[in-house]
């Protein structure tokens, strides 16, 4: 136990034996007196009802319980800051004369003012033109041309203008018929380069019109078909067999070529020409694009950004002009017209 509670009632006795010599000097001289020294005052009844800012108290709980709203002032058709006031700038030149856009000619030629204001831009930059803020590979010039959100990544222009070519492969090949029968009517092919080297040939077994042409090697099989024999007089006056070959291939179904049995394709003078397959490997320089690239064949459609497995695919790589070192890509603007999107290659 503590020494306060040991000692506890010797305190309290002590305690009562000063109060008693206390009340004993006060000298009181009788029980009267003693009870008039500690009798107190009456307390007197407030009558006062009011209470003091009553009223702002209820004013403010009132307050409280209402819609607040900051309407922010307008000026020339602009939302005035409620802190800075309308946003100011200056020329380089003259720092001490502040430019209202809303007024004044355009900072960037070309782009009005108001568009800056319009979408919360800072015009005050040499390159702000050529800054992208949304990061789509789309520039602020580009943006303001095509009607398009600058700070918006989804609300891009056409994608297929930043649609740019690394390099193009292309196969020739070329029919030889072999005329087995009937005038060509049943017949044996073989395909070969333009030195004439043989890459495929069919089994011995010859094939009238109508037929697919089975090669024994995968290039180009079932591909083809024997479509008709037609004949071709020649300045000598001797006539020429002619093998129209029709081609089965999606990106180039129902096109027809005529070679002769020299395996020279008909208008063409030699091996000049023959049955070309082109592929262009692209890029897309925009919409995070712009380190992959991927392959499409020439008459072939495909989608941007690329998939393969895309159910819409809007743009046609219509054509692969090697002649020219050019890829031309077909597509509908916003308008419903067609347009062609060029690209030059280097030939390597």
């Amino acid at each position: 136990m503590s020494w306060f509670s040991d000692n506890y009632e010797k305190i309290t006795l002590g305690g009562a034996t000063v109060i008693a010599i206390a009340f004993a000097s006060f000298g009181f001289k009788n029980n009267s007196d003693l009870a008039e020294a500690f009798r107190l005052p009456a307390p007197k009844k407030n009558m006062e009802t009011g209470v003091a800012g009553l009223e702002d108290m209820q004013d403010v709980m009132a307050s409280l319980d209402g819609v607040h709203e900051v309407h922010q002032a307008d000026l020339d058709g602009r939302k005035v800051d409620l802190f800075t006031g309308v946003s100011l700038f200056a020329k380089k030149d003259d720092f001490r004369n502040p430019v209202d856009l809303l007024k004044s000619d355009p900072v960037h030629a070309g782009i009005s003012n108001t568009w800056w204001l319009k979408h919360g831009i800072d015009p005050g930059y040499s390159d702000s033109p050529d800054q992208d803020p949304d990061n789509d590979g789309f520039n602020n010039r580009e943006e303001y041309t095509e009607e398009t959100d600058p700070k918006d990544s989804e609300s891009y222009p056409e994608a297929v203008v930043k649609l740019r070519t690394i390099s193009v492969t292309t196969t020739q090949v070329h029919f030889k018929p072999q005329d087995v029968g009937g005038g060509g009517k049943q017949s044996l092919f073989k395909l070969e380069t333009k030195s004439e080297r043989p890459v495929n040939k069919m089994k011995p077994e010859p094939i009238g019109v109508g037929s697919v042409i089975t090669f024994t090697k995968p290039l180009m099989d079932k591909r083809f078909k024997f479509a008709a024999l037609e004949q071709r007089q020649n300045a000598n006056g001797t006539v020429d067999t002619i093998w129209v070959i029709e081609d089965l291939q999606p990106n180039k179904k129902g096109t027809e070529y005529r070679f002769d049995k020299r395996g020279d394709l008909d208008g063409y003078k030699g091996r000049t020409l023959g049955i070309m397959d082109s592929t262009a490997e692209l890029t897309l320089q925009a919409l995070g694009q712009d380190d992959k690239s991927f392959k499409v064949d020439e008459n072939a459609y495909f989608s941007l950004p690329f998939d393969e497995k895309a159910t819409k695919k809007p743009y046609l790589l219509k054509t692969v002009d090697l002649k020219e070192s050019k890829v031309e890509v077909e597509y509908t603007d916003k308008e419903g017209n067609k347009q062609l999107h060029i690209m030059p290659f280097i030939k390597k």
